[in-house]
């Protein structure tokens, strides 16, 4: 149990780290550029996707010692796709339903997404072999 806790304030921590990264991008994308917003997901999805698989792998749940894009790389991808894809769904809803504004709908769906994150990572992409 120490272990799970320990790994999950590790992925805390690098979700704090790509919340800020993406919160970023997002705003920036949406606020300035005026890419629409769920593109704009997609987009900071992909790149914090990029930046969590490294930083999950090497730091968090230590798979291997070497940073490796091979397998296990294919499956953090499908498992962040499935979350940006119910992310997506989700942030379309809740937007056209109530008019909120994107921003701050998505800000509140963050600790869904980390814990969803958490679990594919620790129990199927990031498992060690």
């Amino acid at each position: 149990m120490h272990k799970l806790k320990v790994e999950f304030s590790k992925f805390t921590v690098v979700g704090a780290i790509n919340f800020v990264f993406t919160l970023i991008l997002f705003y920036i994308l949406v606020k300035i550029i005026y890419v629409n917003y769920l593109v704009a997901l997609v987009i900071v999805s992909l790149l914090g996707m990029i930046l969590t698989y490294a930083l999950n792998y090497v730091w968090v749940f230590k798979t291997e010692e070497v940073l490796k894009f091979k397998g296990r790389l294919i499956k953090y991808i499908l498992a962040g796709l499935l979350s940006v894809s119910l992310n997506v769904l989700v942030l379309e809803r809740i937007v056209e339903s109530t008019k909120f504004d994107p921003f701050y709908v998505q800000l509140a769906l963050i600790p869904l997404i980390v814990v969803f994150n958490f679990s594919t990572a620790k129990f199927w992409s990031l498992k060690p072999v």
